[in-house]
């Protein structure tokens, strides 16, 4: 359509296009190009308008005349892009919503670039849900800890870095000495309340930097890096040892709990995450046998 094809339709139509878009969803917005370039607003549906915060008063204007600056320089950058480029390009962006955005030249017989046409479409609740489901893939839905496929992510990333600097890991595998009597005694909702506080006291015996991760049920894992000596992992065991023994009130319901942990190293005691989560898992037996309410290191001679 060439560029006095399109002066004349909006000219005699603009009136029709505009009820033609005004029940859309999307935001539909025609955009006159001069030289710059530099970019006039011609027509905006209703939906345009409101998530832009116009009004018709801006028809006739510059971006840049019409919104705030920096608002004004994302638009002229992206609409800029699309010109150069000739053909339609597409672009999310970020703000109060999330839009994605597809701007179509339209070229005149001479293939000059006399207009866009932009159309956005908020996908905002689109990626809400997206963020929700990669959430729920990574994280354990009672407590909100990172799960199982995130801490092998994690203790991956962990191990190589280990390499790098040299330095310890640990991985703490622990569960609750008595847990199932704590869901027998009071039943199932006192004993994920009391999943959901424990992950609250985990989470608080160690750094930003380290990670707790629930498996199931009550087996908890605690990964440990950038570690000078075992010392460290050793002070961190007694901590946990120590807070979960302070009492416990859920649902009006008084106990006490001691917990078993298992303690297995990078590099002396395993190379990859599956060698270190079953040696800690094995050293983890070794406390419960050994009476409970303690930590041991893993052993390979004690397997």
């Amino acid at each position: 359509m060439g560029q006095r094809d399109i002066e004349v339709l909006i000219n005699q139509y603009g009136s029709v296009l505009t009820r033609f878009f005004e029940h859309m969803s999307d935001m539909v917005f025609l955009m006159a190009v001069e030289e710059g370039p530099r970019f006039r607003y011609v027509l905006m549906n209703p939906a345009a308008m409101q998530a832009a915060r116009l009004t018709e008063a801006a028809y006739g204007k510059l971006i840049e005349e019409a919104n705030p600056e920096e608002k004004a320089a994302i638009l002229n950058s992206m609409y800029r892009q699309a010109v150069a480029s000739g053909k339609p390009t597409h672009f999310t962006t970020y703000g109060e919503f999330v839009g994605e955005t597809i701007l179509t030249p339209i070229c005149n017989s001479e293939g000059v670039c006399t207009h866009v046409f932009a159309v956005t479409r908020d996908i905002t609740e689109r990626k809400k849900l997206e963020s929700q489901l990669e959430h729920m893939a990574y994280h354990d839905m009672l407590t909100g800890l990172p799960n199982r496929r995130l801490l092998l992510d994690r203790m991956q990333q962990a191990i190589a870095k280990a390499k790098r600097s040299d330095q310890l890991l640990a991985v703490l595998f622990l569960d609750c000495d008595n847990f199932k009597e704590i869901n027998d005694t009071w039943g199932h909702d006192v004993g994920d309340q009391f999943l959901q506080v424990l992950a609250k006291r985990l989470a608080s015996c160690v750094r930003d930097v380290d990670t707790v991760a629930r498996l199931g049920g009550d087996e908890f894992v605690i990964l440990l890096t950038s570690l000078e000596s075992d010392t460290e992992a050793a002070k961190v065991a007694a901590r946990i040892l120590d807070v979960l023994q302070q009492p416990w009130l859920i649902a009006k319901q008084r106990f006490s709990i001691t917990t078993s942990i298992g303690i297995a190293f990078f590099p002396h005691d395993g190379t990859d995450a599956d060698q270190l989560l079953r040696h800690a898992d094995q050293a983890l037996y070794k406390a419960k046998s050994g009476g409970r309410n303690g930590y041991r290191f893993y052993s390979p001679t004690r397997e």
